[in-house]
């Protein structure tokens, strides 16, 4: 028996869909992401915590899930919605349903949505905080709503990271300041015959640096990178002493490190096909977003009194807004899209060329 779903915003205008099944209310910032694939890794990106995720593609997770696909351990999402998820996946490499996923770790989804008044909606008034429940009253979504953790201020970076990767002996290795880090990410490293040790929010500048690592790479993760504010400090206190790469929130965190500002867009980029340009490249990248917040814009370059020129990297083709920096004379650059995909096209793996260029350079010195 299919149930009544109310998603609802804080001036309490309201969506309906429906559900077969009782869930906990939640609470987060209601985001569209427009991929037509990727449902396992989107759901699992430690990034979308505190978001309520609708999904514009019409079935939701119709292949499945597999663990191979896995961003993190768990979802990591607040909430989903969407127009129809499937129960009953059709894919040789599926493992179970992706709603069965989702209700083993008691995260709420519901169908029935009109996912497209969603998103018109929210292009036109913005991204904000939402409450969704089922068989519920609307009263009761709005007075969650006024104790529910704002995006704006969010820290939850400090806590997101889920890197199972040992410390032991980090000599020579890359180290990847754990944000809430793509699974994706340690993936690519590997790859190219790196080993990874992960590096928690709090480690100061000094630490760091003791670990003779080869260079660190800040990761994604959710949240407003402004209140960060000690990760802010440790970033500008290493910049010009390792190479330094950083991806999405790690753009975000690098950029105010080096007294850049960074604001918070309408409705963000969540999709996988954003094309961008690369200063020094003859074509547009394809590629995987998700974020809500941007670095504004300084024009073409500047000069840092301590790092040197800061130029204007690479830019979003849809609207224009920042999609990376770099400071080549302090060893560090950064990029506002995912490079490693997961989900997404190959197409921004070429990034990854100058961080493993700086890093051989400098290792070879010592």
């Amino acid at each position: 028996m299919f149930k009544k779903t109310l998603l609802v915003n804080k001036h309490g205008d309201e969506f309906t869909g429906w559900s077969e099944y009782s869930f906990k209310p939640a609470t987060g910032e209601l985001i569209f992401n427009t991929a037509m694939t990727g449902f396992v890794e989107i759901l699992s990106d430690p990034s979308y915590i505190n978001q309520i995720v609708t999904f514009t593609s019409s079935h939701v997770g119709n292949y499945g899930l597999s663990e191979i696909d896995f961003e993190s351990n768990k979802p990591r999402i607040e909430a989903a919605v969407g127009n129809t998820f499937s129960h009953s996946p059709s894919s040789w490499r599926s493992q179970k349903a992706l709603t069965s996923w989702l209700a083993e770790y008691e995260i709420p989804f519901s169908g029935g949505f009109d996912v497209r008044a969603i998103t018109k909606y929210l292009r036109d008034r913005g991204t904000s905080m939402y409450a969704l429940g089922v068989d519920i009253d609307k009263n009761d979504l709005l007075e969650l709503l006024n104790s529910a953790t704002n995006i704006l201020g969010d820290d939850s970076a400090l806590t997101a990271g889920n890197l199972d990767i040992s410390r032991n002996a980090p000599e020579g290795k890359v180290g990847i300041l754990d944000l809430g880090a793509k699974k994706s990410i340690v993936n690519v490293l590997e790859s190219l015959n790196y080993q990874v040790v992960a590096i928690k929010p709090d480690s100061s500048a000094e630490d760091i640096l003791s670990m003779n690592l080869k260079g660190l790479l800040i990761s994604n993760g959710p949240g407003d990178p402004r209140s960060l504010i000690n990760v802010i400090k440790t970033i500008n206190n290493l910049i010009g002493k390792i190479p330094i790469f950083g991806i999405c929130l790690g753009h975000q965190i690098l950029s105010l490190a080096c007294g850049l500002k960074v604001n918070k867009l309408e409705f963000g980029h969540h999709g996988s096909n954003h094309p961008v340009k690369i200063k020094g490249i003859k074509k547009a990248l394809i590629t995987a977003q998700n974020h809500g917040f941007a670095v504004e814009e300084f024009g073409e370059n500047l000069v840092h009194k301590d790092f040197g020129n800061i130029e204007n990297y690479a830019s979003n083709l849809n609207d224009g807004s920042n999609e990376g920096i770099s400071l080549w004379d302090s060893m560090a650059y950064s990029v506002q899209f995912h490079p490693e995909s997961g989900p997404g096209t190959s197409d921004g793996l070429q990034i990854f060329n100058p961080f493993v260029e700086m890093m051989e350079e400098q290792y070879a010195k010592k």
